[in-house]
């Protein structure tokens, strides 16, 4: 269940430049000041940069009236992780060593950095970049050839006539791209404005769940646009959210059909507020441990909100089974959370249930595609049972009058969940120590 991890062969690049000022004979645009996407062009590019384990930033500037970018170096995302500084020409070094160089002028998916450095780590090549015209801003090679591209780059077609030369020489591997990858020009206005809806659009991940692809981010993705320039931080979004939920039980608590309905679209706006806030922290860099848990201790608790809030107005209906069920069943999601919450805190350092990599909620596992029919239901089931899903179904019971049918289903989910979850912990129990050493042992 678990995808392996890939081991690396040679150290990636710690350097990175970032060719501008001129390139291809034009002013290169967008300016490294400008605001794109909610953040400034050089910053984003930095940040997307030091995913990719670049320590060190050169902006090599070809022209006059270099830009200030102090404060972009200031800047909390980049400070104490990233040096950055802006140079006439490329820094000198080892011919050997590897550089990961960027083109200033282009807008790009977020990974195409980090997959072509884990590209590089990966094999023998003397270049690495994701294959395709459209991919020409983002390459990994040694120093001798970066001086080539970089030289070559303030001329007319200069940079592309390099790297198609240095491509048709052996060693030339193709990484590859991420999940709607993109990389695209930005010489105007209306072009940046294309490249940042394409920003916004990659926002999605493959392990989004059914409703998520066909309801939740078709809503969240264009609230996002109209935050994404404001000072909403994402865990505001998270406790508005929350806060949905809580509204949402209390008003399924007063009971009656109404109120079922209501209180339940209520849990649905703040399941796709809770898209939003993901979409922030990864369109702005905003992401943090906090925020991470935060996420995900206000998803579980907005689930135990509004099914306490069915299980009362059950109840208090006088269906006296629906008391009885509700406690079981919150006991038992209250206990599978909080021994995954052990796990991602002693064991695999995060806030985020998916860093678990044995169990169905994994990023591994929700983005699989395998083949054959059986496999693909295997897959399948899980992203059924994911909350984006759950809700909007429950909405859909609420309608019909049946909030019965919500707790059992819940129910079914959460007991049926207690047991795979001890299951898979005794089946991985040697996979936890193992992560666990191996945590120890990187301990100072």
């Amino acid at each position: 269940m678990s995808e392996r991890e890939p081991v690396p062969t040679r150290p990636g690049p710690t350097e990175g430049w970032i060719l501008a000022g001129r390139l291809d004979g034009v002013p290169a645009a967008p300016d490294l000041l400008e605001d794109v996407a909610g953040l400034r062009h050089a910053l984003r590019l930095a940040c997307d940069m030091a995913q990719g384990g670049i320590e060190r930033i050169f902006v090599v500037w070809a022209g006059e009236a270099a830009p200030d970018l102090s404060a972009v170096a200031a800047d909390p995302r980049l400070a104490g992780r990233v040096a950055l500084a802006v140079v006439p020409v490329p820094p000198g070094g080892d011919d050997s060593a590897p550089v990961l160089v960027v083109r200033g002028d282009r807008v790009f998916h977020r990974e195409l950095p980090k997959l072509a450095v884990r590209a590089w780590r990966e094999s023998a090549a003397g270049l690495v970049r994701v294959a395709g015209d459209e991919y020409d801003g983002v390459v990994v090679t040694d120093r001798a050839a970066a001086r080539r591209l970089a030289a070559a780059a303030v001329e007319r077609g200069g940079f592309g006539g390099v790297l198609a030369g240095l491509e048709a020489r052996p060693g030339f591997v193709p990484a590859e791209a991420p999940y709607l990858g993109f990389c695209v020009p930005a010489p105007d206005r209306r072009a940046l404005r294309r490249a940042e809806w394409r920003l916004l659009w990659s926002l999605r991940k493959t392990a989004d769940g059914i409703a998520a692809r066909l309801v939740n981010r078709r809503i969240s993705l264009p609230v996002t646009r109209v935050l994404m320039r404001t000072r909403v931080h994402p865990n505001v979004v998270t406790a508005g959210a929350f806060l949905c939920a809580v509204a949402g039980g209390i008003l399924i608590a007063l009971g009656g059909w109404a109120n079922g309905v209501w209180g339940m679209v209520c849990v649905e706006l703040g399941s796709i507020a809770d898209g939003i806030d993901g979409e922030l922290s990864r369109l702005r860099y905003q992401g943090t441990r906090v925020g991470q848990w935060m996420d995900t201790v206000s998803d579980d608790a907005s689930n135990v909100a509004y099914v306490s809030g069915i299980t009362y107005a059950l109840w208090a209906a006088g269906a006296t089974w629906a008391g009885w069920l509700g406690m079981v069943s919150l006991a038992a999601f209250v206990l599978n959370q909080a021994t995954q919450y052990v796990l991602i805190a002693t064991v695999y350092k995060s806030g985020d249930l998916a860093a678990i990599p044995w169990m169905f909620q994994s990023s591994a596992f929700l983005s699989s595609r395998p083949r054959g029919f059986l496999p693909r239901v295997k897959a399948t089931i899980p992203k059924l049972l994911k909350r984006d899903f759950a809700v909007t179904a429950f909405v859909g019971f609420a309608l019909l009058g049946r909030l019965d049918v919500v707790l059992l289903v819940f129910a079914a989910g959460a007991l049926s969940f207690h047991v795979t979850l001890w299951i898979q912990v005794l089946r991985n129990r040697g996979a936890i120590a193992a992560a666990r050493r191996d945590r120890l042992a990187r301990v100072p």
